[in-house]
């Protein structure tokens, strides 16, 4: 067995700092959203991925397929598909063949310090598609007003992150990605939603921040009201497309590198016919050196539990003292999380539909005390109507009808605040119509009524 340095997270992190303190100098003197950016990033070691990769050498899914669940994060468990990431604790099982590794990954643990730093769109590169989800139209659907960065609502807040912005290349305009609900990083050209959290890069001059927002992160509400249903349709067909595509060549590629691999391979293998045989082989390497010193972190069960899978299911020994580290850490963390209950074990077509489904109750709910305040507001109105109307002595048939005045038609569906687009959300829980999608985002209170907005509602007229 090949002897390489163990490697702790408290090790990692520490070689971490020291390749970063240069990073950190230069830091100080960035923009103070560049600044928070940096400090939050996890730059994992290339030896982690490359073990993670090993951890699927016996993978038995075509979709997800291995380089799908590697580049999620996830670790394989070696117990049918079962997967955990090692920095936030999430394990998930029972994957069905249209689900997305990296977007379930994002959904359910967003703050996983891999997803923040390491599951960032570009346009250089093909990631898997979203797991296939009922469509709902955007017109009927109830947006809550909670952005993952709400310090950047405002279109100004926005608008001056991208004071450091490259200008002199070949990029989109500003006013585009400020519309798109990007706020600049400070960084290359990297550019962040203020309200999905999702990040794009790579950019190009002729690219459309609005087209591909929606291409990257389809689950954004905020994009999603923000184009109109005919483009966002278009725009996940053409992604589904492309994945066809690019998943038909990556499948053909994978079954000719692993059948090299399998063939090389297979004269190396270790013989064990039988149980014997296996706790002999176990037993002699429980007395190495390397094992000895994983008994200072570990439990002797655990550790004699990992060579026996290892041996079982791969009939080999662990490439390196870091596998073998880093199977008794995926080990003690499953027994810890699960701690016996199934319930522990994420499936994550099941744990999607019971998001889908609380969204649906929230919205409902939302939608119903929109009517509610809505009919009450009209109530009082006509009541009002009534009590000032009755001391009126001049017949009602001798009043002239008001003619609208010279363009107002035009100017009666344009939003309040920027007089340019027109108007499409309607704030929840008052129901006003007041402002175009990138105007009512920005605000916490509705222009017309000022009662706190709890949620959006995109209205065609």
């Amino acid at each position: 067995m090949a002897s390489v340095e163990i490697l702790h997270p408290d090790d990692i992190t520490q070689e971490q700092l020291r390749q970063h303190k240069e990073d950190k100098v230069q830091n100080s003197q960035r923009s103070p959203v560049a600044r928070v950016l940096v400090s939050c990033e996890y730059h994992e070691l290339f030896t982690v991925n490359e073990i993670r990769k090993r951890t699927y050498s016996h993978w038995q899914l075509k979709s997800p397929s291995q380089s799908q669940m590697v580049n999620s994060g996830f670790f394989n468990c070696n117990v049918g598909d079962r997967v955990i990431c090692i920095y936030c604790n999430l394990i998930c099982q029972e994957w069905l063949i249209t689900d997305d590794p990296v977007e379930i990954h994002r959904i359910l643990s967003p703050n996983c310090c891999f997803v923040k730093s390491n599951l960032v769109a570009t346009s250089t590169t093909t990631p898997a598609i979203l797991n296939e989800t009922p469509y709902v139209p955007a017109n009927m659907e109830i947006v809550l007003a909670q952005a993952c960065n709400p310090q950047f609502v405002e279109i100004p807040k926005r608008q001056a992150t991208y004071a450091s912005w490259p200008h002199h290349l070949p990029l989109p305009l500003v006013d585009d990605l400020i519309r798109a609900g990007f706020f600049y990083s400070g960084l290359k050209t990297i550019v962040t939603c203020f309200y999905c959290n999702g990040s794009l890069q790579n950019w190009g001059e002729k690219d459309n921040p609005m087209i591909e927002h929606a291409r990257w992160f389809p689950h954004c509400s905020y994009v999603k009201q923000l184009c109109d249903d005919d483009l966002y349709k278009k725009i996940q067909q053409s992604k589904r497309a492309a994945k066809q595509t690019c998943s038909h060549i990556t499948q053909q590629q994978t079954q000719t590198r692993f059948s090299v691999s399998l063939t090389t391979s297979n004269a190396d293998q270790l013989q064990i016919p039988d149980e014997s045989t296996l706790s002999r082989l176990v037993a002699a390497r429980l007395d190495s050196p390397v094992s000895q010193r994983l008994l200072t972190k570990f439990k002797l069960s655990i550790i004699k539990r990992c060579y026996e899978d290892q041996l079982r299911l791969k009939q080999d020994d662990f490439p390196s003292d870091s596998d073998l580290y880093m199977a008794c850490l995926i080990l003690q963390k499953q027994i810890e999380i699960i701690d016996g209950r199934k319930e522990n074990i994420i499936i994550p077509s099941k744990r999607l539909l019971e998001l889908t489904e609380k969204n649906k109750r929230e919205a409902i709910m939302a939608q119903s005390n929109a009517m509610v305040n809505v009919n009450g507001s009209d109530t009082e109105e006509e009541g009002s109507e009534m009590v000032t109307s009755t001391p009126s002595i001049e017949p009602i048939d001798t009043k002239k009808e008001e003619k609208p005045r010279q363009g107002e038609t035009e100017n009666f569906n344009v939003c309040v605040l920027c007089l340019t687009d027109e108007k499409r959300l309607a704030c929840i829980p008052c129901g006003h119509l007041a402002t175009c999608v990138p105007c009512g985002h920005s605000l916490r209170n509705c222009p017309l009524c000022r009662r706190e907005i709890k949620a959006f509602i995109r209205v065609y007229i």
